[in-house]
């Protein structure tokens, strides 16, 4: 029973870990662009750190966007080549962490940095209002097709009550 409890509380330091990689990404790109930090905001499902966007060009807001999934990749990277020599279920979590960290961000939803970088890049390539609207359908879509696939993974996980807890999280953000 103690080692179930020690397994698991090691598995949580290390996604723990993976999320702090992933803002200390978007931190380091948020001084690179020497843009002034406002507040950090910890929320159930992840951190947002709010910067002066203002004195940002597209270009920057675009690289802080990134910048936690650039981490991400990069520590899941190095991870992957110290696993070649060194065999460890526990690094295993960890690689497998930071990228699950960052292909789930790199989605195009609006409160995930796809959505944030897809915005930006947007905004480089047409009007204000088309930038817009092209982001909130395609957040949109990606928000009910991540609802229809955690949806399945509950059919097939015998109703697991975290992934429940999730869809109900996905389904409520929808209408934001």
């Amino acid at each position: 029973m103690l080692l179930f409890l020690l397994e698991r509380g090691l598995t949580f330091l290390l996604i723990f870990t993976a999320a702090l990689i992933h803002e200390l990404g978007h931190l380091f790109c948020i001084r690179l662009c020497r843009a002034r930090i406002l507040r950090t905001d910890i929320e159930a499902v992840g951190a947002l750190i709010v910067y002066s966007s203002g004195e940002t060009s597209l270009d920057e807001d675009i690289a802080i966007a990134l910048g936690g999934i650039i981490f991400n990749f990069i520590t899941a990277i190095l991870g992957i080549l110290f696993f070649t020599y060194y065999y460890n279920l526990y690094l295993l979590i960890f690689i497998l962490a930071n990228m699950a960290l960052a292909c789930i961000n790199l989605l195009p939803v609006s409160f995930l940095d796809g959505g944030r970088f897809l915005h930006s890049f947007l905004l480089k390539k047409v009007t204000v209002d088309r930038a817009e609207r092209i982001s909130h359908i395609t957040s949109v879509t990606s928000k009910i097709l991540l609802l229809i696939f955690t949806a399945f993974l509950i059919y097939i996980s015998g109703f697991n009550t975290a992934l429940i807890i999730l869809f109900l999280i996905n389904l409520l953000q929808i209408f934001d």
